[in-house]
């Protein structure tokens, strides 16, 4: 009696470690993703007898319904704050496989960020709005400094408080630094 429930519980602890893998590495496309990210996930997908590009399709399309959600949901889904010297700053993401739904967040995101900036203090907020399916983000900015930095960190134009940024999808890795590299 014991064995199927520990079969049950191992199966799903699998498929957990497969979905945090698929979803920190946006399925490998996130140059946060290493070889060993990808090894492990393909190997507890076998496992667990996940078809990895499905089931990361059922997945990001669940975690990124924003039909509905109220802009605290969406925008504080994934928000930090920074600071470099005297210059505060957050950075929110969303990512979605379907960029209308990611394109439909812009307008009542960028006056709500707007309030998030001057609530917090912050001299500048950025919004990502990661499409994975494109590896791709539209890079929604408020704050005096905004425009200067991203136009010259990304060699980008940026129109009504609007960048694209073709390859970026990782805060951490591409963003963060490519701003700091700005402010220092």
């Amino acid at each position: 009696e014991i064995m199927p429930s520990l079969v049950g519980s191992e199966m799903c602890i699998r498929d957990s470690l497969c979905s945090a893998i698929i979803s920190d590495t946006l399925l490998f496309r996130s140059p946060t993703c290493t070889p060993i990210d990808k090894m492990a996930a393909t190997e507890l997908a076998k496992i667990a007898e996940i078809d990895m590009d499905r089931y990361a399709a059922d997945m990001f399309s669940a975690g990124s319904n924003l039909r509905g959600k109220s802009n605290d949901e969406i925008f504080y889904q994934d928000f930090k704050k920074f600071n470099d010297s005297n210059i505060n700053f957050g950075v929110g993401q969303i990512s979605s496989m379907n960029k209308e739904e990611l394109s439909a967040c812009k307008g009542k995101l960028l006056p709500y960020m707007e309030e998030v900036r001057t609530s917090y203090g912050l001299d500048m907020v950025f919004f990502m709005m990661t499409d994975i399916i494109n590896e791709s983000t539209e890079l929604l900015m408020v704050g005096e400094m905004c425009k200067e930095v991203i136009e010259n960190a990304f060699e980008t134009t940026v129109e009504d408080s609007s960048a694209e940024l073709p390859g970026v999808v990782s805060r951490k890795k591409q963003l963060i630094p490519a701003i700091l590299g700005q402010l220092s």
